[in-house]
């Protein structure tokens, strides 16, 4: 009977409770918030003259004025409205300094919207050029591109392909993405309303580069994907730079005179020990007097994924010291796509020069390296070294066996240096990337982040091993 009661009790007050909250929100309302109106900008203008562009999804108001205005300090607001019952911090008849961007604050009962007030003069600036994926050298003095090609580059200059950036409002004419001939000087006019340059683009073949990728195949554009897209960021990056296969080297079709970095990325199927590369890379072997030649004189080489065997080939490191921790291959489709946080290996050393300004994901442990993002496939093709068990850690195992010196990796070794004919790291040394993580080309589209100290890491790579 006890039982019973305290039941009856239970629910008699879980019934008043229930009662007592419903009466308590249906009457009671001084806490509600109020969210029923905008907080749009719908004009803003200054100096009764200068109309804003008014972009709600980034909260951004710019203000364009000509190519020669300057009293950015002292504009006056003469037009402003906002939607129906909002306020603002600014009003019409403030002057205010506008040389720096500022906060418009709008609010509307609960709702709040800050944009940013931005005034830009017109511009008509070249910022990036690239013919056929070779970056030209612009001169914003004369307006002037320059870009340098070898016969060999796969480029059709009657009939080339060239890509432009400019400015942010500028347009370009011709449009980038056409095609032009540029057999002869060629102009490209840039406008933004006050604003026009016309730059003149000169192509100039190369005689005697300082730097080249080297590959098999005839031209840039019949590489595999992989080496392609490493060949164009050397030419596209580094000045004076251009392509050669093996065979015009090995036929002295290319000047080697002026040459002081060479650029050996080779994706292919993976060797288990150096006779196997040798026997199989007959193309880069045919040149092997020529490129030994070059290391001796102290020529930097970077080589790539299976090209680290390359190094025994010009005698930087012995035989024996083939990478012993193989796999991958394959025509460079992708096999393996990042998630959320993408892979990545550790510098040994983070104050070496090859790792200098690199971006970090953040909360990544000291050294942590990132070459890769989100959605980014890559291939994994990969030639490292594990550990050797009568040797003390990582940097010792990779010391006695290839007489260089160990920069990164994770369990196992995946990038490594050599020294130059002289005895010295350095200028004139060889640097091996082995490593999967090392990947140029993602055959599925992403968002390049990380995957930009690729760029980083190979011009500091340059400026290291020519001490340029």
């Amino acid at each position: 009977m006890k039982i019973m009661k305290t039941k009856i009790f239970n629910i008699i007050g879980l019934i008043c409770f229930v009662c007592g909250f419903a009466a308590c929100s249906d009457d009671d309302r001084t806490g509600s918030i109020d969210v029923s109106g905008e907080c749009l900008v719908q004009e803003f203008v200054l100096n009764n003259q200068y109309t804003a562009t008014i972009n709600t999804e980034k909260r951004l108001i710019k203000v364009k004025v000509p190519v020669d205005f300057t009293a950015k300090d002292n504009m006056e607001i003469t037009s402003l409205t906002v939607s129906a019952g909002a306020k603002s911090n600014l009003k019409v008849g403030d002057h205010i300094n506008l040389v720096a961007d500022k906060t418009l604050h709008v609010t509307n009962g609960d709702l709040v919207m800050d944009y940013q007030v931005a005034v830009r003069n017109d511009e008509a600036i070249m910022t990036l050029f690239l013919l056929g994926g070779v970056k030209g050298a612009i001169n914003q003095t004369d307006k002037t591109v320059t870009v340098s090609v070898t016969a060999n580059s796969g480029i059709d200059l009657a009939n080339a392909t060239f890509e432009v950036e400019c400015s942010e409002d500028a347009t370009c004419s011709p449009a980038s993405g056409t095609k032009g001939n540029f057999t002869e000087p060629f102009q490209i006019t840039l406008t933004d309303n006050t604003a026009s340059n016309t730059y003149t683009v000169y192509a100039v073949m190369i005689d005697k580069p300082k730097a080249l990728f080297v590959g098999e195949a005839e031209n840039v554009e019949m590489l595999n994907d992989e080496e392609k897209t490493a060949a164009k960021w050397l030419t596209g990056n580094i000045a004076g730079s251009a392509y050669a296969s093996w065979s015009d080297i090995a036929n002295g079709n290319v000047s080697l005179d002026e040459c002081r970095f060479i650029f050996f990325h080779r994706h292919c199927s993976s060797y288990g020990n150096y006779n196997g590369f040798a026997e199989a890379e007959t193309a880069a072997m045919s040149a092997l007097v020529k490129m030994k030649e070059c290391w001796q004189r102290g020529v930097g080489f970077v080589l790539g994924r299976s090209a680290v065997n390359y190094a025994i080939a010009l005698g930087a490191m012995p035989e024996d010291a083939y990478p012993n921790n193989v796999w991958g291959g394959g025509g460079g489709e992708g096999s393996d796509l990042m998630g959320d946080d993408p892979w990545h290996f550790y510098a040994y050393d983070i104050t070496h020069p090859l790792w200098k300004s690199l971006k970090t994901y953040p909360g990544a442990a000291e050294g942590a390296v990132y070459t890769l993002d989100k959605d980014y496939t890559i291939c994994n093709t990969t030639s490292q070294y594990g550990f050797w068990g009568e040797y003390e850690g990582r940097e010792g195992a990779v010391e006695a066996k290839t007489g260089g010196r160990a920069l990164g990796g994770d369990n196992s070794v995946s990038s490594w240096e050599l020294k130059a004919a002289n005895g010295e790291y350095g200028k004139g040394g060889v640097i091996c990337f082995g490593s999967g993580l090392f990947d140029w080309n993602s055959p599925t589209p992403y968002t390049s982040n990380y995957h930009d100290n690729m760029g980083t890491i190979m011009l500091n790579a340059y400026h290291y091993l020519t001490g340029e």
